[in-house]
Order: structure tokens, then C-alpha cells, then sequence
């Protein structure tokens, strides 16, 4: 998500300049082509499409081919997790995540390179593929919110202490190192949930087909233990432009009049005011981003803060 920057520090604030990278003359993109579903796992759920999405529990039916859950169930084995939450090579990274990685969640090290795949970094933005689930971030998308810096340098990472002076640590899950600045006053602090942050991402429905092998295609995998289909098929379910423009929007910070409260400093000297910073900001918890400067007395603040507050 953009961050806001309090007005007042506007004048601090360097512009970031992105540079365009191109192709070295004479070089051909390669596109990889997307997968076919098994006939055996497209007959028993009567699905044919690999990208379509029928439960639309975020998974394609691709991903729930490779994930052996049901692409007409949104909740496979019925335990109140999402088939997209569940882990099932318990590599530490759920379904949803591998998808957009292009991992497959049935294997804990898809490319056999020895490192798992969450300690993987799909998109080479900086940050692995578990600090990109825990952040709210896209694994898939080395800019996850479009801003012209890469995930692995907006301060990502999970808060180590957020003391009564207002100063708060960050352990960066870019490099592990722990930043300490202070939230006073005119640091903007926001919260949304893991989803809203994901319904912002720009998300191709065939992303999760980019790490598929030959072995991934083999119709022996389709177990019949899974749950029965549905006997109706969806295939040509598409999400709508404007339900994603509307989920974009709730999460994204206007750029002036924002009618969030600032935080006012009690006399303790500890920023209150704001419920992201009554419920949320405190040691464990995860920071999809943040931006900090530098006040005229040298002191280092904060100037805005955005935290993930879970699923």
C-alpha cells in the first residue's frame, strides 16, 4: 500500500527514481506456456479450464489439482480452514502463497535445489517467499504495490518492541537487521488484513502455472479420497474489475484527506489515539511496510506505518 506522508515532512521526503530495464538486443522473452489438467482430475470434477477459479477460493483449478483439495469446495476437508490457508507440504507456506510464488504446495522444495521453498525468493525483490506471506506482500510481484520500489527496500519486517517512549524496532526480513525510530504525533499508522492487502495485488490467474514440471501433469496424483465434484461447472468464473478496484480502494491511503485520527501524545509521551496502534502495534506483530526520515535535530522518526493485522 502507498504510505501517507505527514505534510509536515514533505519536504523531507527524496523522490525515487525507477529506471526501465530492457531486453539486451537480439534477446527473445520467453513465455511459458500454461499447463492442461489431467483428463482423469478434469472428468471427476468436471473442470476443464487450468486457470479458472469455480469456488472461488482464490485457488485455480491448477493449483487445487496440485494441492489434491477439491476445485469446487472453497473448504475441502471442512475443518474452517480455507483451502487456500491450508499448508499441505507443511513448508510453512500456505496454498494461496505458492500459487502466487509459482511454487507447487504439494512438494517443500519444487526446484530440488535444496532450500525450501519458503526460504525461497521468487519475485528477487529481497524478500523470501515465508517474510512475503508474513508481510502481506506478493511473492509474485517484486513491487507489490506499484510504487517503483521493490518490496525488500519499504522497511517490511515484524516489530521486536514498541516502548512507552514511542520508540518502535523493526527487525527488517529483508537483511534481519532491527531499526529503532519514534512514532510521534504526525506518524501515520494504518492496519488492514491479509486479504485486503492481497485483493490490491495485481494477480495473473496463471501465475501459479510458472514452476509446473511434466511430473506435476500425471493423472495417478488425482486421489479418490478427495470429496466428490460438484455436479455444476463453473469454469468461466471471473473476478470483477470493479470488486478488485473497490478492494484496492478500501486498503489504499488517499494521498490528502485522510480522516484517520493522528496519534496525540499523552503525557507519558506515548502515541495513542489511533486503534492500529491500541491493537495492533506491539511486539510480533507484522509490518507490511513503513517509511522513516529524519527531523532537523537529528532524532529519527517514523513517518508512516502500515501493519498487517491477519487473515
Amino acid at each position: 500500500m502507498p504510505l501517507a506522508i505527514a505534510p509536515s515532512r514533505l519536504g523531507a521526503a527524496l523522490a525515487v527514481a525507477v529506471a526501465s530495464l530492457a531486453l539486451p538486443t537480439g534477446a527473445v522473452a520467453k513465455k511459458s506456456a500454461s499447463p492442461k489438467l489431467p483428463a482423469k482430475f478434469q472428468k471427476r470434477y468436471h473442470v476443464k479450464s487450468a486457470t479458472a477459479d469455480p469456488d472461488k477460493d482464490g485457488l485455480t483449478n491448477f493449483t487445487e489439482y496440485r494441492a489434491h483439495t477439491n476445485p469446487k469446495k472453497a473448504d475441502t476437508n471442512k475443518n474452517g480452514t480455507p483451502d487456500g490457508s491450508e499448508d499441505r507440504d507443511k513448508d510453512k507456506l500456505d496454498n494461496a502463497t505458492e500459487q502466487r510464488a509459482g511454487t507447487n504446495p504439494d512438494k517443500k522444495d519444487t526446484d530440488r535445489d535444496g532450500k525450501s521453498d519458503a526460504r525461497e525468493d521468487a519475485d528477487h525483490d529481497g524478500l523470501n517467499n515465508l517474510a512475503e506471506q508474513n508481510t502481506a506482500n506478493d511473492p509474485g510481484d517484486p513491487d507489490s504495490d506499484d510504487d517503483g520500489i521493490k518490496d525488500g527496500n519499504e522497511n517490511a519486517g515484524q516489530v521486536v518492541s514498541f516502548g512507552d517512549d514511542g520508540v518502535l524496532s523493526l527487525r527488517l526480513a529483508s537483511t534481519g537487521k532491527v531499526v529503532s525510530a519514534t512514532v510521534d504525533e504526525e506518524t501515520s499508522v494504518d492496519c488492514s488484513a491479509t486479504a485486503d492487502y492481497e485483493n490490491s495485488y495485481d494477480d495473473g490467474a496463471a501465475d501459479d502455472t510458472l514452476g509446473a514440471e511434466d511430473g506435476d501433469l500425471s493423472d495417478d496424483s488425482v486421489s479418490d479420497s478427495d470429496d466428490d465434484a460438484s455436479a455444476s461447472d463453473d469454469d468461466s468464473a471471473e473476478v470483477s474489475s470493479d470488486d478488485a478496484e473497490a478492494s484496492a480502494a478500501a486498503v489504499r491511503r488517499a494521498d490528502e484527506g485522510d480522516d484517520d485520527p493522528v496519534l496525540a501524545d499523552d503525557e507519558d509521551g506515548l502515541a495513542t489515539g489511533n486503534e492500529c496502534v491500541d491493537a495492533y502495534l506491539d511486539a510480533g506483530a507484522w509490518v507490511h511496510e513503513a517509511s522513516l526520515t529524519t527531523a532537523d535535530d537529528g532524532t529519527r522518526l517514523f513517518d508512516a506505518v502500515a501493519l498487517v493485522t491477519g487473515d
